[in-house]
């Protein structure tokens, strides 16, 4: 059972959120701009950049809660749930969130070499805006899959927002529109997505990247 005594997690709460926060999503998305930042390794586990982004924006104590999934045995995250009231579909069980991100890396894995492939396919065989319409689609599945898994205490958000760059910045694209530090207006949408209506969600992200 999970303690009674561990904190629930809100980094909203830290005085400092909103100066550490934007500086630490500028610094990430820069690695990902100069290349410092392997797309393809960050976008399967992204504990190394889900500690960068909030580690100093943890309950005193608790420094484990950046950069690990619930489930991981540290007392007040191996039993660690979730609960999302609007939608009973997101939260996966602390225990079965290390499986579910193993298949989110699964899939990202066997994906990203294919699509490095078509990306190198002559502008004739398939262009330009095809190759952006079917990244997009690709990335929103991802970002709607790690959202319904939820494996963190927090910062989900922003880290399935990360992987959307990740994913478009290893082919050279950078959104416009498309926040990290900040949570767009797109949660109806993600819900419709989930029901089976993927065009609004779909949508909204391409407009973020092409402006």
């Amino acid at each position: 059972m999970h303690p009674n005594d561990c904190p629930a997690w809100e980094y909203e709460d830290h005085s400092d959120h909103v100066t550490i926060l934007p500086v630490n999503s500028a610094q990430l998305l820069i690695g990902l701009r100069s290349g410092d930042i392997d797309t393809q390794q960050v976008c399967c586990d992204t504990r190394s950049a889900h500690h960068f982004l909030f580690n100093g924006l943890v309950p005193d104590g608790y420094p484990y809660f950046a950069g690990n999934y619930r489930g991981q045995d540290y007392r007040c995250l191996k039993y660690y749930d979730v609960c999302i009231p609007s939608d009973d579909t997101v939260g996966t069980y602390s225990a079965g969130v290390h499986q579910a991100m193993r298949y989110v890396e699964e899939v990202l894995n066997n994906s990203l070499p294919a699509i490095d492939a078509a990306h190198e396919l002559p502008e004739a065989q398939l262009p330009k805006d095809l190759r952006i319409v079917y990244l997009v689609k690709f990335a929103t599945r991802v970002l709607v899959e790690f959202l319904r898994v939820h494996p963190y205490a927090n910062g989900n958000g922003h880290m399935a927002r990360f992987i959307v760059f990740a994913v478009l910045a290893r082919y050279g694209l950078w959104p416009i529109k498309w926040p990290l530090d900040e949570s767009p207006n797109y949660h109806q949408h993600i819900y419709d997505y989930r029901k089976g209506n993927i065009v609004p969600l779909e949508d909204f992200i391409l407009r973020s990247v092409l402006g």
